[in-house]
């Protein structure tokens, strides 16, 4: 009986840390690569070195997969049989989806624009010194286009967002 308890104090911890455990998202453009982790969980990152390349990776299991030598096979259509079109209230589900949105934090964002004319480039260099902006947003003359992202957020949060 007390390895019954021990088995699913074990199983709601590992629920509770599925939960507690932070995502993150990362996207950097100057080296072509973009990253999602679910801390002490997992990790995928895609990549570009010449191919597309896709890695994931978890818990202890890793895989590479090149994307660029995967072909599609041709999928032959299938006949959908008729179904009855309920109404759905969209204005709720876009609520719930801006709540569950509204939980997503960007704690790094930095973005580099030059549009290759001067002109204007020269209009927008004033939206560099904005407040919001500021540090974040360079519009140059220098060539450079780039963009650096980092998201956080907790299933639980989202879980919670949607729910309530």
């Amino acid at each position: 009986m007390m390895w019954v308890i021990g088995i699913l104090v074990f199983l709601v911890l590992i629920l509770c840390w599925l939960l507690i455990a932070p995502l993150l998202l990362e996207v950097d453009t100057r080296v072509p690569q973009a990253t999602f982790r679910w801390k002490s969980i997992g990790k995928m990152q895609i990549w570009y070195d010449g191919k597309w390349r896709l890695s994931l990776q978890v818990l202890f299991f890793r895989k590479t997969i090149c994307l660029s030598e995967m072909k599609s096979k041709p999928h032959p259509k299938k006949v959908r049989a008729l179904k009855k079109k309920r109404k759905r209230n969209i204005t709720r589900l876009m609520t719930k989806m801006m709540r569950v949105f509204k939980t997503f934090r960007v704690t790094e964002w930095r973005l580099a624009i030059d549009t290759g004319d001067y002109t204007h480039n020269a209009y927008l260099y004033p939206v560099n010194f904005l407040p919001y902006a500021f540090k974040h947003l360079d519009i140059n003359f220098r060539d450079e286009n780039y963009l650096v992202l980092q998201i956080r957020n907790r299933p639980w949060k989202m879980i919670y967002a949607f729910l309530r």
